[in-house]
């Protein structure tokens, strides 16, 4: 994990992350969630160390950018990745883009980081989200194969203003999101586990 840290201070131009999943559990995140859900301030320096890479990376020229795949209907748990990650990282520089998960291209993808067009980072995860392995996938067939698919997830994607837009609209639901005070719900509290996408 130390050699996959490394990549995001030393790649030279881009970092680029396609997310393929509703709800990441990691459990140094379980607090912040469970804090979340409860309804309490947003900590100002809310993942503040992650926020200054980006921003050096981008005053440097470098390009830092995801596209998550999303449902029509927001979990929770993304709900609080948007509020506790997204918005301070798109605020810090970083191209944060969604796609639906019915207008995905077809074509194999999965949680992947691409460092510089040319290094291949896999991430498996199980059914629960939970991280299994990291796997950096030197194949040049594995590296076009994960090229061709961000291109065509970035060409199809929508930027985290125009999600913003379409939640404060109430044109995509979150569920349990009335609740901000008091007690959660049972299918919201369902989905209180760690995480692993937030940064």
């Amino acid at each position: 994990m130390d050699q996959f840290g490394r990549l995001f201070t030393e790649f030279r131009e881009s970092a680029s992350r396609i997310e393929t999943l509703p709800v990441y559990r990691v459990d140094d995140e379980r607090e912040n969630f469970e804090h979340y859900l409860a309804g309490a301030p947003l900590p100002p320096g809310r993942n503040e160390e992650w926020a200054q890479n980006i921003r050096e990376c981008v005053a440097g020229g470098k390009y830092m950018g995801r596209v998550h795949i999303i449902d029509r209907v927001l979990t929770p748990y993304l709900q609080f990745e948007i509020d506790w990650y997204y918005a301070v990282n798109g605020a810090a520089g970083e191209d944060i883009r969604f796609i639906f998960r019915d207008d995905v291209p077809d074509g194999p993808f999965t949680d992947t980081w691409i460092f510089d067009d040319e290094i291949v980072v896999d991430l498996s995860y199980d059914d629960d989200g939970r991280l299994l392995y990291v796997n950096r996938n030197e194949a040049p067939a594995r590296l076009e194969q994960a090229r061709t698919a961000w291109r065509e997830f970035h060409a199809r994607s929508f930027p985290l203003a125009e999600l913003l837009a379409a939640i404060r609209g109430a044109d995509l639901p979150v569920p349990g999101r009335t609740s901000r005070h008091g007690s959660v719900p049972a299918e919201v509290d369902a989905c209180a586990g760690p995480t692993t996408g937030g940064t």
